[in-house]
């Protein structure tokens, strides 16, 4: 089964194939050609259903149609070695005369050895796809050129961010994604923070603090605390099905078990509870809210997450608590 990392980075390209031909050109098979426009192709290659992650047709002004495969690769696998030419050569048609695989690696090992020749035989021994690895991707730490590309920009951070114990490349990356739909936002926030260390989150949580009321369009502090809350909300979860394992293991002890798992229960929606009203509790601060007695018991008295959700999405441009508890 795919991991979730790499449903995401296939995912993201599927909704910006328009950042491949930039992608191409960062390894240096741009070619140098004004680029007319970019679709995405069928990515089935041919009648035993070997098929590409993504496949893209790029066509360039007074050039061959490109297709283009893309293949995320987050581990070393001998047996792509033997894949990725066919790949290259089913591509081609009449409609694509000409082809190449874009290989995607965020492990720079990974990038290293995908970067290598393949051996095709006598007179064919240096046969070689495209490897995107971290070294090739920018560092975007500029809010407004993360808007702009806000996909780049989340390559950048996961490529950059926890080695460089750069925050501000997180940051950046926020104010990118949050440009995007809001269930493409959280499944790639969630994804991006579960990659940092506990440190560099610590970090990023400081930098929240220190974000200046913006005078301009800057990155939110609400915006951030959100997708720091659909972070823990994502650990709870992977603590739910962890818990839902060990239930299973245990299931010979029928009896105990039921009070272990209603005990586990009772502790992860409590967890949830927390985690929802801390956020609320630090954005209503943020915001120069101040809850009335009557209001901080009403919060800490709701016992539905649904309900706490929309208090906090509420809190931005809200002018009193009671209009966010509306």
């Amino acid at each position: 089964m795919a991991s979730s990392l790499h449903q995401t980075l296939v995912d993201l390209l599927r909704h910006a194939p328009e950042l491949v031909p930039r992608l191409l050109a960062v390894v240096g098979a741009g070619g140098g050609a004004v680029t007319a426009s970019v679709k995405l192709i069928d990515s089935v290659l041919d009648q035993i259903q070997r098929r590409v992650d993504l496949a893209v047709e790029i066509r360039h002004e007074g050039a061959a149609c490109l297709a283009v495969g893309l293949e995320i690769q987050l581990r070393i696998n001998p047996d792509k070695l033997r894949s990725w030419p066919v790949y290259v050569t089913t591509l081609r048609s009449p409609a694509h005369p000409v082809a190449c695989l874009l290989i995607l690696a965020p492990d720079p090992r990974v990038a290293a050895w995908a970067a290598r020749p393949i051996d095709l035989g006598p007179g064919n021994a240096a046969f070689r796809v495209h490897v995107l690895g971290p070294d090739q991707i920018p560092r975007i730490a500029d809010l407004d050129a993360a808007r702009r590309q806000p996909e780049l920009s989340f390559l950048s951070a996961l490529a950059h961010a926890e080695v460089d114990k750069d925050p501000e490349l997180v940051l950046a990356a926020l104010a990118g994604l949050d440009t995007l739909d809001s269930a493409r936002t959280s499944s790639y926030v969630s994804v991006l923070l579960d990659s940092l260390s506990v440190g560099l989150r610590g970090a990023l949580e400081a930098s929240i603090m220190e974000i200046p009321e913006p005078k301009s369009p800057s990155v939110s502090p609400e915006f951030v605390q959100r997708a720091l809350l659909w972070a823990r909300m994502r650990r709870i979860e992977d603590e739910r099905k962890a818990g839902r394992e060990e239930g299973r293991e245990e299931g010979r002890e029928e009896g105990r078990e039921e009070g272990r798992e209603e005990g586990r229960e009772e502790g992860r929606h409590e967890g949830e509870l927390h985690a929802r009203r801390e956020i609320l509790g630090r954005l209503l601060a943020r915001a120069g809210l101040q809850p009335t007695a009557g209001e901080r018991a009403q919060i800490a008295a709701c016992e539905d997450t649904g309900s706490l959700d929309r208090w906090i999405e509420q809190v931005l441009g809200a002018h009193d608590v009671a209009q966010v508890l509306a």
